[in-house]
């Protein structure tokens, strides 16, 4: 319960106790006036009647007496009066049944109130001729209590309840700067790290308050320097420091990474070479070779931030840049080439390059069955033949005779289009489990494929064409709907994960959608799903990252971030977005089982996120060497083919 409620029903509680004080002591002040009025009334009338029915009496003119009694009862102040006449020991009485109108029965029933019987003796001389008796009438007492204690209840009632709202407002205006404390610590739980502005001028709050704001500023620093230490590490082992793109060590694990994904699809590879980049060193110095590097760099890296999220790209020597574009066919890997070419044959214009030549680009298009080692001979192999045919020349192999070169572009749309219309996409789930002697299931994640002419494509052959066609968010929606039913027909007993698309949570329109969607699941349903973003994506749009995150955090649906530190990124994203949980790139898996020297990049990334309280998972557990080598450190599960094979739905 909180403060606020707990000062309102105190004083809620002392405000009935007065109450019912003030009712106690007005009620029993009333009832005595009333009972002493009614005495003193009752008397009055006895004496005075005894005293003008006396000479009728003498005469024992009884019809006289009974007329006085007559005028004495029906004052209406009277139950009953009645006289006594010794002469013949018989009574003269005037009754009635005592009526009590408009008071509760519940209220007469709760009520004691005791009626005055009044006496006085009939005397003329010194000769006693009877006696007379009037009884009040409880009535009017009753009628003037309940009047008395309900008009006092009512007017308490509306004090109390201006009292209660005045009350209310006061304490919120007085509980603000709490309120503002209690959001602060829920942040700070959430590892956001927010100072409160405005000060209250109360010493006991304005002390804790100031207090708080000094541990926030404590822990956004600690925050801040492992953040800058994880980012000086990654840079210092894996980024070229003239260029600003990663180096040779860096293109090596992205391409053992990659090439160890059993389900790859079309891929790009592509060498390029600058020319001369010696004799610009020699004859102009190092400062004109680093711009002619930086501008070249410069070039690719704008050129593939147009293209895909997930395109890595190095500097593999001196004058040799390497780009691996996954998800890409043919036609595609030639267009980006010849846009290369063009755009770095301006560096001669700008007098940047050493002469006209500038530089030769060799490239290949490979599928899911070439090995990496061959990957690379064939592009430096096109590379080699670009530079027989002169400088600023490229080339282009076409490494993929399988079968689905054979399926035109067009052909992917109708069949896309058909599977989407259809909802004809082949489900597989993959579980991630904890990393201990008796691992347990987190969580599962859905993957998707495709069948066509009896064959079936996994994602990687079909998912960037379906991008590029803006099928993404479309797709998405499919496999959404169809989770969801398979959750609410399956009795789950953990969550299942589901990937978005970047394309898809761009558009304001899907996560509306979604939204909505959510919003009509069953709590039960809700808790089985969850849903994943790549960095890559996030790094692209962290606003829209940023809103899909919030809409899923109203919804109390889990979600994390995928192949987290492939990119030279700068974490603190994650301040904005608090995943519940990262999956980090499974190039830094095989570097924690690999050589002592490179395992502190996952010791890293452990104590940074899970400062944040956001669990950590490894992706690319293949063999049983990498499995011993993660339990060392702080992982909440793992994701690979030896703690679980994807299996369909």
């Amino acid at each position: 319960m909180t403060l606020f409620r707990q000062l309102m029903m105190t004083i809620i509680a002392i405000f009935s106790l007065m109450l019912a004080v003030v009712m106690g002591i007005n009620f029993n002040t009333t009832k005595g006036y009333l009972v002493g009025q009614l005495e003193s009334t009752t008397q009055d009338s006895a004496t005075s009647l005894s005293m003008s029915v006396s000479d009728f009496m003498a005469l024992e003119d009884y019809v006289s007496v009974e007329s006085s009694i007559n005028a004495v009862f029906d004052s209406g102040y009277f139950s009953e009066v009645r006289i006594h006449v010794y002469n013949n020991d018989e009574s003269i009485v005037r009754s009635n049944e005592t009526k009590i109108d408009g008071v509760p029965n519940w209220f007469i029933d709760l009520i004691d109130f005791k009626v005055p019987v009044a006496k006085a003796v009939i005397s003329n001389g010194w000769s006693e001729l009877g006696q007379v008796y009037i009884t009040g009438s409880a009535g009017y007492g009753y009628n003037q209590l309940w009047l008395a204690s309900r008009d006092l209840l009512v007017s308490f009632f509306v004090i109390g309840l201006i009292t209660l709202i005045l009350g209310s407002i006061a304490l919120r205006y007085l509980f603000r700067p709490l309120a503002e404390l209690e959001k602060q610590a829920e942040a700070i739980q959430q590892r956001r790290f927010i100072k409160v502005i405005d000060v209250p001028k109360t010493r006991e709050l304005k002390s804790v308050v100031l207090s708080m704001n000094r541990m926030v500023e404590k822990l956004k620093k600690e925050f801040a320097a492992e953040v800058e230490t994880a980012q000086w590490l990654q840079a210092k082992a894996f980024k070229d420091p003239v260029s600003g793109l990663g180096n040779r060590h860096f293109f090596e694990n992205q391409m053992k990474s990659h090439f160890s994904e059993r389900e790859r699809g079309i891929d790009g590879l592509a060498l390029v070479s600058l020319t001369d980049l010696a004799k610009l060193n020699n004859e102009r110095g190092y400062e004109s070779a680093d711009m002619f590097i930086q501008s070249a760099a410069d070039i690719l890296a704008k050129k593939i931030s147009y293209i895909s999220s997930y395109t890595t790209l190095a500097r593999l020597s001196g004058a040799d840049f390497v780009l691996l574009i996954p998800n890409f066919d043919h036609a595609q890997l030639k267009q980006v080439v010849e846009d290369v070419m063009v755009e770095l044959m301006e560096l001669n214009i700008a007098s940047i390059s050493y002469s006209d030549a500038v530089a030769n680009i060799g490239a290949v298009t490979i599928d899911g069955s070439v090995e990496r080692s061959s990957a690379m001979s064939q592009a430096d192999a096109a590379l080699r033949e670009a530079k027989r045919e002169g400088y600023n020349t490229s080339k282009v192999y076409d490494l993929n005779t399988g079968q689905s070169m054979a399926i035109s572009r067009s052909s992917w749309k109708e069949i896309l289009e058909s599977a989407i219309q259809h909802r004809s996409f082949k489900l597989k789930k993959q579980k991630v489990v904890t990393i201990d002697e008796s691992p347990i299931t987190l969580h599962e994640e859905v993957f998707m494929g495709l069948e066509h002419a009896g064959k079936i494509y996994h994602a990687g052959y079909f998912i960037g064409l379906a991008e590029q066609f803006d099928l993404g968010s479309q797709i998405d929606q499919v496999i959404i709907s169809r989770v969801i039913e398979y959750i609410k027909s399956k009795k789950l007993e953990v969550p299942l994960t589901v990937n978005l698309s970047a394309s898809s949570y761009a558009k304001p329109a899907f996560i509306e959608w979604l939204n909505k969607t959510l919003n009509h699941l069953e709590a039960g349903v809700k808790s089985k799903l969850m849903f994943e973003i790549s960095e890559q994506s996030v790094l692209l749009d962290e606003q829209q990252a940023s809103s899909l995150a919030q809409m899923l955090k109203t919804q109390h649906v889990l979600f994390g971030i995928d192949n987290v530190g492939k990119q030279f990124s700068a974490f603190q994203y994650l301040q904005n977005l608090m995943p519940d949980y990262v999956k980090v790139d499974s190039s830094y898996t095989r570097m924690a089982a690999g050589k002592e020297s490179e395992s502190f990049f996952m010791h890293t990334l452990c104590k940074m996120f899970n400062s944040l309280n956001i669990e950590v998972i490894a992706t690319g557990v293949e063999n049983e060497k990498q499995l011993v080598a993660l339990k060392r450190f702080d992982l909440a599960g793992g994701q690979g083919f030896i703690v679980g094979r994807a299996k369909d739905m």
